[in-house]
């Protein structure tokens, strides 16, 4: 299963992608869009595989999580 995880920023994003990665993740950054499909000013990391594992891994890292929804 696919999540996207909004986090505040890109410095966030990077670092978020790197923690899933170590921990076996697959992991992409991406910039975040609103519901008309604009690109708005955060960014996201989409991941695959326990969306709430993945929360709690980057949460533990300090990575600032602003909300998580089905990819």
């Amino acid at each position: 299963m696919e999540w996207i995880i909004q986090v505040s920023s890109v410095t966030n994003a990077i670092r978020g992608k790197m923690v899933l990665e170590k921990a076996g993740y697959k992991a992409y950054v991406r910039r975040s869009t609103d519901a008309q499909g604009h690109n708005g000013c955060g960014y996201s990391i989409l991941v695959q595989g326990d969306g709430d594992k993945a929360e709690q891994l980057l949460r533990k890292a300090a990575v600032r999580v602003v909300g998580r929804e089905q990819g």
